[in-house]
């Protein structure tokens, strides 16, 4: 069975895979986030996405899971770059995360384990 934050996860990579922008997408990962910090708890970091074609940037904070915006030049512990479009397939599951790193389609920069404490719940 199911918990309500996998549910919601579920839902937003399901509507990760009708939508074609990073700028409709976050606000529904965003919102997950919000909803479900019981699930987050531990996890102290920032974070950013940002595109290189498109200019799209997005920013947050989870502070023991408690999830707050983030102004888009905030000061970040990780972020996560590369094209809307590989950004989006990765969220999609179009496309490994692993190997998007390894082609070189997105780029991290700062704290891996930041990406990994969320990657976990995202992937």
């Amino acid at each position: 069975m199911m918990t309500a934050f996998q549910q919601d996860i579920a839902a937003a990579q399901d509507f990760a895979t009708k939508t074609d922008s990073l700028a409709a997408l976050m606000p529904v990962l965003c919102d997950v986030l919000k909803q479900n910090g019981y699930a987050l708890v531990g996890i102290t970091f920032t974070y950013r996405f940002q595109t290189v074609d498109t200019g799209f940037t997005a920013a947050f904070a989870l502070r023991n899971g408690v999830y707050s915006d983030l102004n888009a030049d905030d000061a970040a512990d990780v972020t996560i770059s590369g094209k809307e479009a590989d950004l989006l397939a990765v969220f999609q599951r179009r496309l490994n995360p692993v190997k998007a790193l390894l082609f070189k389609k997105i780029r991290i920069e700062g704290d891996k384990a930041a990406l990994t404490k969320l990657a976990a719940f995202l992937y």
